[in-house]
């Protein structure tokens, strides 16, 4: 049995990777059993491994597939929060920031934000030189470069395509980016499972076990196997984001609704303009906080914040948010920018807590850790309501300590582990990986592009391409990718569908293509791996484009079918 969880027969180049069965999970008993693939609940399981917590984790489709994928992909402190007097808020996320800054170095960069004050707008300059101040004193000790002021002339500088029309100041302050966050994700389930979790996508909760007024466990279903069976566990947290409610509808008796989710929507557009920081103004439609973020050789044009009542799978931008946007973007892009110029959109849906009446930036980002045991007599079951990006590690932390409290099991924080690298991000010579690679026949951008996505674990990659060397080949010529990633997202990262490949262990899909040019060769080299027949390889690609179809609003035309 492999470490990850997966058998793996090889016969001659040929291999074939058999699904662990369900039966070994639901043989063992759990101390916690946590429901939800996202970057909370990815957290969640790798700090618990980390306090030896006997720990399982489940989601019902792939992992990161939902929110955590869908968002403007910044790792900030939250400066507009500062508005509304969240100061622990912004302290803890700007603590956060620096650690992630130091622990997936390979994943979380610094990004310059440049804030533009325009006349009329809600900002006063002096408001915003104190806000940034304030901000500046909350990170005390931080890595990055503190604010200051622009002039007119340096702000021209600095973005030469920025409309200067009716801007009364700017500023510059630096943040952080994560280009890749479906990685994190990764990353925290790989640090799960190295400290002994189990881990499994595609096994979705049908059921919750109850006995003597307490859960202690779940029914699960293999959306891959069918199977079916009854894992334990002393206690089971729901972390679920924007389905936090659907899955308290297996409780026996109704509940509350704890979750009033807003859409974010953004668009995609090409960089054609060298834009190189991170715009950020008030829009003028409606004063919210409006961003233009380079994003690898995009712009990400954001976003909006919608109540939304709908699926949480199905949140798509509709036609008033592109309308928004796009009026929003051409205030500081200018006219230039064409409708013409989108690529796609997507939205994800905040998993903000259900405060009707309130308005939607005035809604806390600041996690809950709702007890069912004190609120609703039913032990043993915990929903986590928010939770963000930037200081995912720190709601883990919160969510584990009560865990171990509810169980009588000691917490003591062990602060030196606390600040061990995600596995990517352990020191390695960049050098060394790119002369290793060029030995091995990979092309220098091909290289780059692994050190980006893999940071150290880039040279488990390139063992595959030592192994078979035609594995270093590009899928396509039209991205730096090469046939290695593929085997090691199944082999060791989970994978099971080409979109698992393409959107969450690799950022394919998310180029201007989408990865329709190679899906085919892509499908066909996972065909040859799993044992699939033709009819099965071309399955896989129409699932692919109904999953594309799915997760993006598409403007640009591509052969879909």
């Amino acid at each position: 049995m492999r470490a990850d969880g997966w058998n793996r027969k090889r016969d001659d180049r040929r291999g074939r990777r058999v699904r662990r069965p369900l039966r070994q999970l639901t043989e063992k008993q759990y101390d916690l059993l946590i429901i939800g693939g996202g970057i909370n609940g990815a957290g969640i399981a790798a700090e618990a491994a980390r306090r030896a917590l006997r720990t399982l984790l489940l989601e019902r489709q792939d992992f990161s597939s939902g929110t955590t994928s869908r968002s403007t992909k910044l790792i900030h402190g939250g400066l507009r929060y500062l508005e509304h007097g969240e100061f622990g808020l912004v302290f803890e996320s700007l603590r956060e920031r620096e650690a992630l800054l130091r622990l997936a170095p390979h994943l979380v960069r610094p990004l310059p934000f440049l804030i533009v004050l325009h006349r009329n707008g809600p900002y006063r300059p002096l408001r915003v030189r104190l806000g940034l101040a304030v901000y500046d004193l909350l990170s005390l000790g931080k890595s990055l470069p503190a604010h200051r002021a622009l002039s007119l002339a340096e702000v021209c500088e600095r973005e030469p395509a920025l409309v200067t029309e009716g801007v009364s100041a700017a500023f510059l302050y630096f943040d952080a980016q994560v280009t890749y966050p479906e990685r994190l994700v990764m990353e925290n389930i790989r640090a799960a499972e190295a400290r002994g979790a189990d881990v499994r996508n595609y096994a979705e909760v049908i059921g919750l076990v109850i006995e003597a007024g307490a859960v202690c466990g779940v029914r699960v279903r293999d959306r891959v196997s069918g199977e079916e069976g009854l894992v334990r566990a002393r206690m089971v947290i729901n972390a679920t984001g924007p389905w936090v409610d659907a899955v308290c509808r297996l409780l026996p008796r109704a509940m509350p609704r704890y979750i009033g989710g807003t859409k974010g929507s953004h668009l995609i557009v090409p960089n054609r303009w060298g834009v190189r920081h991170a715009l950020y103004a008030a829009a003028q439609t409606d004063g919210r906080p409006f961003f233009i973020v380079p994003w690898r050789d995009f712009l990400l044009i954001g976003t909006t914040d919608v109540r939304y009542e709908g699926d949480a799978d199905l949140a798509q931008a509709d036609d008033e948010e592109v309308s928004y946007l796009l009026t929003e973007a051409r205030r500081l892009l200018g006219s230039d920018l064409r409708r013409e110029d989108l690529l796609y959109a997507y939205s994800g849906v905040r998993p903000l807590p259900y405060q009707p009446g309130v308005p939607e930036g005035a809604i806390t980002r600041r996690h809950l850790i709702h007890d069912h045991e004190r609120e609703d007599g039913l032990a043993g079951f915990v929903s986590i309501i928010g939770g963000k990006i930037t200081p995912y590690r720190h709601l883990a932390e919160d969510v584990v300590t009560f865990v171990c409290r509810k169980l009588g099991i000691p917490h003591t924080a062990r602060s030196k582990e606390r600040f061990e690298s995600l596995p990517g991000g352990a020191p390695l010579r960049p050098r060394a990986v790119q002369e290793q690679a060029r030995a091995l026949g990979v092309a220098p951008d091909s290289a780059r592009q692994l050190l980006e996505l893999y940071g150290s674990l880039s040279v488990e990659v390139l063992a595959l391409v030592e192994r078979e060397r035609a594995l270093g080949q590009r899928l396509c010529p039209y991205h730096p990718d090469i046939a290695a990633q593929i085997l090691y997202a199944l082999e060791r990262e989970h994978a099971v569908r080409l979109a698992d490949i393409f959107l969450r262990r690799t950022a394919i899909g998310w180029s201007r293509c989408l990865g329709l040019v190679c899906a085919p060769a892509a499908a066909r080299l996972m065909g040859t791996y799993l044992g699939w027949d033709e009819l099965r390889v071309q399955e896989e690609i129409a699932a692919y484009r109904d999953e594309l179809a799915r997760t993006f609003r598409l403007f640009m035309s591509v052969p879909m079918r």
